[in-house]
């Protein structure tokens, strides 16, 4: 399970969706349903919403204080920007994981090269996905299939290495 906090009509909540849709991924939202009968699944969510959820999931897709009050149960993994003061604060409160995307050596996630037609995005440390396997850093070479910004690509790649899925396609 994946969750997306943000905004309603959010361009990078649209990137990611469209990303992880075409991995297969199902995608839920207040307003739609669409299918693909995949194993993974992405919840949108704009406002704080009870999470009784466990080894999921959740991307902070804007830096916003609207989910200053979101509770996660232990064993929802966070994904944001490093820059994100409002997420890395609240996934700090919560006990839970947080993996940061940015541009330094300081972050889990970074790329560490773009262009029209690839990306060569670097998992920097060791981590544990969501089925207990060691995920060794390594680099992985995606190919795009339209522009997308550096956080939906770098969000939707840890994402499905999360899952134990080889990000190649986007």
């Amino acid at each position: 399970m994946v969750i997306l906090l943000s905004s309603r009509n959010s361009k990078c909540e649209k990137e990611i969706v469209e990303i992880l849709k075409n991995n297969g991924a199902n995608h839920i939202s207040d307003r739609n349903i669409d299918t693909n009968h995949g194993n993974l699944t992405a919840i949108s969510i704009y406002k704080k919403t009870d999470l009784n959820l466990k080894n999921a999931v959740a991307i902070f897709v804007e830096k916003s204080q609207r989910f200053t009050l979101q509770k996660f149960p232990i064993g929802i993994i966070g994904i944001a920007e490093d820059n994100n003061k409002a997420a890395l604060s609240n996934f700090k409160k919560s006990g839970n994981a947080v993996i940061t995307c940015g541009i330094n050596n300081k972050n889990t996630i970074t790329i560490s090269s773009l262009n029209h037609e690839n990306a060569l995005v670097t998992l920097q440390r060791s981590i544990i996905d969501l089925n207990g396997n060691i995920v060794d850093p390594a680099e992985y070479k995606i190919t795009l299939s339209k522009q997308y910004t550096p956080f939906s690509i770098m969000a939707c790649a840890i994402t499905l290495i999360l899952k134990g899925i080889e990000p190649t396609l986007f």
